[in-house]
């Protein structure tokens, strides 16, 4: 899994799509607990199931009923409701709040899966928001999480941490990324390009505990998936 970021700056988001699995939390979270927690809308009800309380949910109520909401602030929980009517998701404006807050990593919890896949693909698109400039955000639910490695017009480099075997796919946001190098990986690229399209970059596997993947030019999304646990329950994630 990616290694996790530092909490004295870390908020964790949560959404409310599918959780992550107790195995992929316990690498992002292995310590104390977050400084914020940013719940958006029906997010404060999987914060909840997760053991996180938020300091602020925000969202336009669509998930949350009444006695929800009033629950909430019985807590002591600020609750900021919003029209329906808005340009952003509720997911958006929860990561707004805690980037505004000072937060320079993000963990968006509960970010894949869900009833509704344009939620998915909403969120992945949250990755290119520019005031992420100099933050680190990754996407969580079940089995994997998702970030972004690489810049328009510059070089960038990550290194994931995980098993021998988990699953590493390296997908281009960008037409075409540049340069791109991966070591501790079973397919290894060595300084070439991905491009749209084609599904090269899918289904790598980590060969040891780390691994790093470099670009020149470029964005790919990073999605990272482990296998399946016994104690999970069924088969493997391929």
């Amino acid at each position: 899994m990616i290694e996790p970021t530092r909490h004295d700056h870390t908020a964790i988001v949560v959404a409310n799509g599918d959780p992550p699995w107790p195995s992929v939390l316990d690498r992002l979270l292995p310590g104390e607990a977050p400084r914020l927690v940013v719940a958006a809308d029906g997010g404060a009800l999987r914060a909840q199931q997760l053991g996180l309380v938020p300091d602020l949910v925000v969202g336009d109520g669509d998930s949350l009923t009444p006695a929800s909401v009033a629950a909430l602030r019985e807590r002591g929980i600020e609750v900021r409701m919003l029209p329906a009517e808005k340009d952003e998701s509720d997911s958006e404006l929860a990561l707004r709040e805690a980037i505004a807050r000072g937060a320079k990593g993000l963990i968006l919890l509960c970010a894949l899966g869900g009833a509704r896949v344009e939620h998915v693909f909403a969120n992945a698109a949250l990755l290119t928001l520019p005031e992420l400039d100099g933050c680190r955000l990754i996407l969580a639910g079940g089995p994997s999480t998702v970030r972004l490695v690489g810049r328009v017009d510059g070089p960038d480099e990550v290194e994931l941490a995980g098993l021998p075997g988990e699953f590493v796919s390296l997908i281009p946001l960008d037409p075409r990324v540049d340069g791109v190098r991966t070591d501790g990986l079973r397919y290894v690229l060595r300084d070439e390009p991905l491009v749209q399209g084609p599904a090269r970059g899918l289904s790598n596997e980590l060969l040891t505990t780390r691994a790093r993947i470099a670009t020149r030019r470029g964005r790919l999304l990073l999605v990272h998936t482990v296998r399946l646990q016994s104690t999970e329950g069924g088969t493997d994630a391929s």
